[in-house]
C-alpha cells in the first residue's frame, strides 16, 4: 500500500444540440492549473476524472509520457479550486505506467456510491522502455483506495505474455463497477499490436471480471468479432447488467488500393457478470477512418445508455479528395443497448469550418448528461490544421431530458490550446476524450494544456474547470451524510465558534495547491 501527501453537417436525421429549450445557463470558473510539475520536458496528458459521492472530493489522474513515465493522482478537496497530489498506485517491478506514446488511456477511474475509488491502469517495467515500442508486455492492473486515491491497493488483474506483441500489448484500460453490488468491478482494455511488423492477428477488446472487489480476476473474455476491435467504454446499469461500447477495427489490412471498410460502432451486454455477452447491437455505422472508440454512461436511476463519439458526416470519409470536417455526435438507448435512438449534432459551430473530437460523458445523480470535447472552432487557419497543429479549446453542452435536447455550446476552457506544441497531436497524438464528471449541481472537466509551453521543450499540463449550475451542495449525492470538510466545519461553528471554525475550514480547503489559487467565476454561459 503506498501513501501519498495531499498539498492543497449532420447528415440526413441529425438533430442538432441547437434544438435545445431555453434554460438558464450554468456559471464557469476559471480554469485551474492542476500539474505543478517543475520538468522543462514534462508532458501530462490524457486526464480523465471522477468525484467521490460521499465527501464530494475530485480525483483527476493523468500520465507523463516524457518525464517521470509515471500516472499521478491528484486530488482537490475544494470543489476544484486547488490541487494536491495523492499516491502512488504501482508498485516495482510494474512502475512504467506512460510507456511512449499510446493512444488511449493509460488510466480511467471511477468510485462505487460508498466512495471507495477504483482505477484501471496499464503499467511495465521500466527495463523494456529502450526496447522497441512493440516489444514490451504492457500489464493491466486494478488500483482501489478508500480515502480517495491517498493510498491504494492494486492488483495484477492481466499478466501480459513477453515476447508475442499479439498478446503482450495490452492498453486503454477502462473500468467499471456494479453501484448496487461494488464487488462486481470490471476492466476493459484493447489487446495487439496492430500494425506492428509481427502482428499475425487481429485487435482483440478483452473485458475481465471480478466478483470480490478486484481482489481476483477471471480470465478476459473477447466480445469482438473476426474483424477485430479497439479498446472499450464499460457501464454498469442500476439492473446489474455490464454494457461495453467499442469500434470495429480492420483486419486483415485491405491491400493497397483497396478501401477501408467503414468501422461501426457497437455495443454488446452481460447479464451474468461477465461470463458471457449478448449479440452485437450496432450504434451507429462510423467511418473508413475513424478518430477513437466511443465513451459510454448510463443514468444512475433509470438505467437509460449514453454514448458520445466524434466523426465526420459522411461514412465513406476515406475517399480521396473527402474534405468534411469531424463533428461530436450522440445517441441514447432506453432498452439495454438492442436500438438506439436519434443521431444528434453536438456542436453548433458552423458546419464544415472545424473539427471537434474526443468527448468525454458523464451522467449527474439527477440525471444531467454533461458531454465536453475538444474543439477548434477558434483557430483562424484552415480546416487541415485544425486537429493536429492549430488551436483548439473545450466546449461543453449537457441535457436535463435525457439527451433529447441539448443547451447551446459553452466554452470552458479560458486559453485556446497551440497543438504545434506538446505531445496532444504535434506527431505524436496522445491525447484521450476529455476528463470530466458531474455532481447534481456542477459539472468538471479536465484536459491536456500547452499554456506554459515553448518550443524548446514543449512541455504540457494539465487544467481544469466547471459548469456550476448553483451553490456546492449541503450533502452528498445520495443525501445521506455531509462532505467531510462541511460536517468538521458545522461541529467547530457549534464548539469553537463561527469565525474560529471558519478559519480553520479556510486553513484546511486552501492548503497549498498544485497548480494554481482558488479560482472564480468566468460568467454566465448563454442559453
Amino acid at each position: 500500500m503506498a501513501a501519498g501527501v495531499l498539498v492543497a453537417g449532420a447528415g440526413a436525421g441529425v438533430l442538432p444540440a441547437g434544438a435545445a429549450q431555453s434554460r438558464p445557463g450554468p456559471t464557469v470558473t476559471d480554469a485551474v492549473q492542476v500539474t505543478a510539475d517543475p520538468s522543462a520536458v514534462r508532458a501530462h496528458t490524457s486526464p480523465q476524472m471522477a468525484r467521490n459521492p460521499k465527501t464530494g472530493e475530485l480525483v483527476i489522474v493523468d500520465g507523463d509520457i516524457r518525464g517521470s513515465r509515471k500516472c499521478t493522482v491528484y486530488i482537490s478537496v475544494d470543489d476544484g479550486r486547488s490541487w494536491g497530489v495523492g499516491g502512488d498506485a504501482l508498485q516495482a517491478p510494474y512502475t512504467d505506467c506512460s510507456f511512449h506514446a499510446d493512444w488511449g488511456p493509460y488510466a480511467t477511474l471511477t468510485f462505487d456510491n460508498q466512495g471507495v475509488l477504483y482505477m484501471a491502469i496499464e503499467a511495465s517495467d521500466p527495463k523494456f522502455f529502450d526496447q522497441a515500442r512493440n516489444d514490451a508486455p504492457r500489464h493491466i492492473f486494478l488500483a482501489r483506495s478508500d480515502d480517495s486515491g491517498r493510498h491504494w491497493d492494486t492488483t495484477l488483474a492481466f499478466k501480459a505474455d513477453e515476447g508475442d506483441p499479439d498478446k503482450g500489448i495490452n492498453k486503454g484500460a477502462t473500468v467499471a463497477v456494479d453501484l448496487k453490488h461494488p464487488q462486481y468491478v470490471y476492466l476493459g482494455w484493447r489487446q495487439g499490436s496492430f500494425g506492428a511488423p509481427t502482428t499475425k492477428e487481429k485487435l482483440k477488446t478483452q473485458v475481465a471480471a471480478s466478483s470480490d472487489g478486484g481482489k481476483t480476476w477471471a480470465p478476459p473474455v473477447e466480445v469482438t468479432d473476426s474483424r477485430g476491435g479497439d479498446f472499450p467504454w464499460l457501464t454498469v446499469t442500476p439492473n446489474g447488467v455490464l454494457h461495453v461500447v467499442t469500434w470495429t477495427r480492420v483486419w486483415p489490412v485491405p491491400p493497397a488500393g483497396q478501401p477501408n471498410p467503414v468501422r461501426e460502432l457497437f455495443h454488446v451486454s452481460s447479464a451474468d457478470h461477465g461470463k458471457t455477452f449478448s449479440e452485437r447491437h450496432t450504434i451507429d455505422p462510423g467511418n473508413q477512418q475513424h478518430e477513437h472508440p466511443p465513451v459510454l454512461a448510463s443514468d444512475p436511476k433509470t438505467g437509460a445508455l449514453y454514448v458520445a463519439w466524434s466523426a465526420q458526416p459522411d461514412a465513406m470519409n476515406g475517399v480521396t479528395g473527402y474534405q468534411g470536417d469531424l463533428e461530436a455526435y450522440f445517441r441514447a438507448s432506453t432498452d439495454g443497448g438492442k436500438t438506439w435512438g436519434q443521431k444528434t449534432l453536438l456542436n453548433d459551430d458552423p458546419k464544415g469550418r472545424a473539427n471537434q473530437i474526443d468527448p468525454g460523458i458523464s451522467v449527474a445523480p439527477n440525471g444531467r448528461i454533461d458531454i465536453a470535447w475538444y474543439d477548434s472552432r477558434l483557430n483562424p487557419g484552415p480546416l487541415a490544421q485544425r486537429t493536429e497543429t492549430g488551436l483548439n479549446d473545450v466546449y461543453y453542452t449537457y441535457s436535463t431530458d435525457g439527451g433529447t435536447t441539448f443547451a447551446p455550446n459553452i466554452r470552458l476552457s479560458d486559453r485556446s490550446a497551440d497543438r504545434s506544441i506538446g505531445v496532444w497531436a504535434n506527431n505524436v497524438d496522445q491525447r484521450l476524450d476529455v476528463g470530466i464528471t458531474s455532481s447534481n449541481t456542477a459539472a468538471y472537466v479536465a484536459w491536456s494544456d500547452t499554456r506554459n509551453a515553448n518550443r524548446d521543450f514543449q512541455p504540457e499540463d494539465v487544467y481544469t474547470a466547471s459548469a456550476q449550475f448553483g451553490a456546492p451542495a449541503a450533502s452528498s449525492d445520495d443525501g445521506s451524510s455531509l462532505p467531510g470538510w462541511l460536517a468538521v466545519g458545522a461541529g467547530l461553528a457549534i464548539g469553537l465558534g463561527v469565525t474560529t471554525a471558519v478559519t480553520l475550514m479556510v486553513s484546511r480547503r486552501s492548503a497549498p495547491a498544485a497548480g494554481g489559487t482558488a479560482s472564480g467565476a468566468r460568467g454566465a454561459a448563454a442559453g
